[in-house]
């Protein structure tokens, strides 16, 4: 258990250190693409990724989203489902794992130059949560309930992209009012069409 709590603690502080550096890094992005035309812009892509979040404890995730960028806003829809991996101190029930499963459209910027890419948005999400319940630690005493929540997700994606496919690293998360969570993930891209 205390391997795992140490895991978390410290894959949280090395998001920390990078959220300000990712930061500055969108704002240069931005800054210099402000009066160029986007290479971006008509473009459609999927993303397809495996990664970790802070669900639970620790929990991985899959993930899938189509995002398309017009004129001035890209729009995507995503798809996620996390899973818990090690149980902490005071999980009530050990022997299921909680999970959850989200649905949301989000809308944000890209910036594109070659094949490189840079995409952060936000939006809304509805996500559903199985997660157990019990207040005695006790096998036969519990309850596995069911739970509906809207949220906030967000995500900043950036790598490579081609018709033939590429990499992005993708950090997302979620705000919501059951288990709000933040993460990374390695993504496969591929590039749909160019009109």
């Amino acid at each position: 258990m205390r391997g795992a709590a140490l895991f978390t603690y410290l894959s949280a502080m090395k998001l920390r250190r990078l959220a300000p550096l990712l930061f500055l890094v969108c704002l240069s992005v931005y800054t210099q693409a402000q009066y160029t035309t986007n290479p971006m812009l008509n473009t459609r892509w999927t993303s397809f990724g495996l990664g970790a979040n802070s669900s639970d404890n620790f929990s991985y995730q899959l993930f899938a989203s189509k995002s398309t960028f017009e004129e001035t806003v890209s729009t995507t829809v995503r798809a996620a489902y996390s899973q818990e991996l090690f149980e902490g101190q005071d999980d009530s029930i050990f022997f299921r794992k909680n999970r959850s499963l989200e649905v949301g459209v989000l809308w944000g910027q890209v910036w594109g130059r070659n094949n490189l890419f840079l995409a952060a948005s936000a939006g809304m999400g509805v996500t559903l949560r199985l997660y157990g319940d019990s207040a005695l630690q006790v096998i036969d005493q519990f309850v596995y309930k069911a739970g509906v929540t809207i949220g906030v997700p967000a995500q900043i994606e950036m790598g490579y992209l081609s018709k033939k496919g590429g990499l992005s690293l993708m950090l997302t998360g979620n705000w919501n009012f059951r288990e709000p969570y933040y993460g990374a993930l390695i993504c496969y891209t591929r590039k749909l069409s160019m009109k």
